[in-house]
């Protein structure tokens, strides 16, 4: 097994002078990986959690590792968790809270120590095992590529060994470890799997662990392979205007996985399965359809889905009581009285209004259904300000977002887009109420 470590060191191209910090939990795997590490004279730190889960038999297992170190000159640190409490306090489980807390400490650690890995005893029979937990719970491709030998800073050089290898090392350098009694416990999902399921895997095809190795390492290469398709087909039927992400609804629906692919792209937005497949659905629908997840929008066009990200709170109406600077959804403004006569810009990003009939105080608020307005050069003729929208193309991320500046009541522009004829300047006009950004 020390060529095995050695194999996996240079295939990895991993210095045999780095620092390694080892997971110690005294059973069977973690010590013979912690034998081999010190045999092959590679720079090691042993890191010992104790969980408090199993009372006496938690402690014995902390003075067994002690033990351990101690006769092989092995440095160690030990630290004693609760882990009950802290399952609770994060509503967790306590498998989860376990890991949690375990892989939390070894960073700090790792860091506080300036280690360069840390080390898990993972193996062939573990790898065969968190298949088939993925597999109960759900998967898809990433999860049938079982335990990566490396990731990142974590080291798992013993996944070509079986449970077996693993005791007959032991048997073989007459190691001693530590039994946890709760892996006999079918309480566990991981033990049903362990004592039920791999051992009929087993008698079925006496090479069941090198079979799940093997394609392990296929099913790697593709998900690889799947990945760069995705994100080639990604680049294909997207587009971005905006701040939205348009989505091309049959560019989507002609790839040869329209659900796959719509799925891969709003997966790290929350949208969930159901809501894809409802998604999807809607591609003849009538536009307007709206789908949410979390603070993302998604919407239903003619040609495109448009997502984007919503306010995590609405605007709140602000009161303008006189000239001066304002901030507006992030963006300082000033509001400036200049004598009649001054240059009129024509940026729409910049308002001016006859003074004398846009009042103070002013009011900004967010648009509500049923607003309506008399966009410049229309005179007194009102129009619906979702008709306006419609006339714009504006999207639904522009329609929520949209801000008006209202005096008495009356909207005198809307911001960043068009003013009120009634609110615009003229042979009568004294003064000019300016509002421009300040950026």
């Amino acid at each position: 097994m020390q060529e095995i470590i050695k194999e996996f060191l240079k295939t990895h191209r991993i210095p045999e002078k780095a620092k390694f910090i080892i997971a110690v939990s005294g059973g069977p795997d973690s010590i013979a990986l912690l034998h081999l590490f010190k045999y092959l004279n590679l720079n090691i730190l042993a890191l010992h959690c104790n969980f408090g889960l199993r009372g006496k038999e938690s402690n014995r297992d902390e003075q067994f590792v002690k033990r351990f170190c101690d006769l092989y000159g092995i440095s160690l640190s030990v630290k004693q968790f609760q882990t009950n409490r802290y399952a609770e306090e994060k509503g967790i489980s306590i498998e989860m809270a376990a890991r949690e807390l375990r892989y939390e400490w070894f960073r700090e650690m790792k860091n506080k120590k300036k280690m360069d890995y840390i080390v898990t005893a993972h193996h062939a029979d573990d790898l065969a095992e968190t298949i088939f937990i993925n597999i109960c719970r759900g998967t898809g491709l990433k999860g049938l590529t079982g335990i990566k030998p490396v990731n990142g800073d974590l080291l798992r050089p013993l996944l070509d060994c079986s449970r077996t290898d693993i005791l007959q090392y032991i048997e073989q350098h007459q190691l001693g470890f530590r039994t946890d009694s709760t892996n006999n416990s079918l309480e566990f999902v991981r033990n049903k799997i362990r004592h039920k399921i791999i051992p009929v895997c087993k008698e079925i095809n006496p090479a069941f662990l090198d079979i799940i190795r093997e394609n392990c390492e296929i099913l790697k290469e593709t998900e690889e392979i799947y990945t760069y398709a995705i994100e080639k087909l990604k680049k294909e039927v997207t587009d971005y205007k905006n701040g939205e992400v348009l989505l091309h609804i049959q560019k989507i629906l002609a790839s040869p996985a329209p659900y796959t692919l719509l799925y891969e792209i709003l997966k790290p937005t929350g949208f969930n399965k159901t809501q894809v497949r409802d998604i999807l659905n809607s591609s003849e629908s009538t536009p307007g359809k709206q789908f949410i997840s979390g603070k993302f929008i998604l919407t239903k066009g003619r040609d495109y889905w448009r997502l984007f990200e919503s306010h995590s709170t609405p605007f709140i109406p602000l009161q303008i009581e006189q000239p001066g600077n304002y901030e507006i959804n992030g963006i300082p403004y000033r509001f400036e009285l200049v004598p009649a006569g001054s240059p009129l810009p024509t940026n729409p990003a910049i308002a001016c209004l006859d003074a004398d009939k846009a009042i103070f105080p002013l009011t900004i608020r967010s648009w509500e259904k049923g607003d309506r307005f008399c966009p410049l050069g229309m005179k007194k003729l009102q129009k619906k300000l979702s008709d306006f929208f419609t006339d714009l193309k504006f999207s639904p991320k522009q329609k929520r977002e949209c801000l008006l500046l209202l005096s008495s009541n009356q909207i005198a522009w809307v911001i960043g887009y068009r003013i009120d004829d009634r609110f615009k300047t003229g042979p009568l006009t004294r003064r000019i109420l300016k509002i421009y950004p300040l950026q």
